[in-house]
């Protein structure tokens, strides 16, 4: 017996399309080094919500759309961040998210959302939230962040690391 699979319909893919045509690009010189490891911002992108719909073909045929959505606690949004981190040194060094932070203009601290795994059920390619140990890791990582939180910094490595997050 012969199995069809149906295309997805537009509408599915059109949150996607919206967050990605959302993205702002930053300058490809985003980038820092210390010893141990290279990490450059691809792009930066702050939501009030995440969401993302899905077809599903059932058996019969009938098409089955559903849509998640993600909403991050009142007062804050999501900042977003495509990474690259690369480890360009030798050693037991580990890159890890409990070091990675965000600062505002006022010095606070904000580290990852503390569970970003919403990312890849929205079809967002996302870097794993366990410790960097070695080779090279692309993909976004989610911060929950004040609104209105302006003069962002993306620091890591012991603060060997730092990055200026575009409004």
């Amino acid at each position: 017996m012969r199995k069809l699979i149906a295309p997805l319909p537009f509408s599915a893919l059109l949150p996607l399309i919206i967050l990605l045509a959302a993205c702002s690009d930053v300058s490809p010189d985003s980038a820092a080094q210390s010893d141990m490891w290279r990490v450059q911002l691809i792009s930066a992108e702050t939501a009030r919500s995440l969401s993302a719909s899905t077809a599903v073909v059932q058996y019969g045929g009938d098409i089955l759309e559903s849509t998640m959505a993600v909403l991050p606690e009142q007062g804050k949004h999501f900042l977003l961040l495509e990474l690259s981190i690369e480890k360009v040194g030798e050693g037991k060094a580990a890159f890890s998210w409990n070091d990675a932070h965000i600062v505002d203009q006022d010095g606070n601290s904000y580290f990852r959302h503390s569970n970003d795994t919403f990312l890849a059920n929205l079809g967002i390619p996302r870097i794993r939230g366990t410790d960097i140990v070695f080779g090279k890791e692309s993909g976004y990582v989610c911060f929950e962040i004040p609104e209105g939180s302006y003069g962002l910094v993306f620091i890591a490595d012991e603060g060997n690391i730092a990055l200026e997050v575009p409004a």
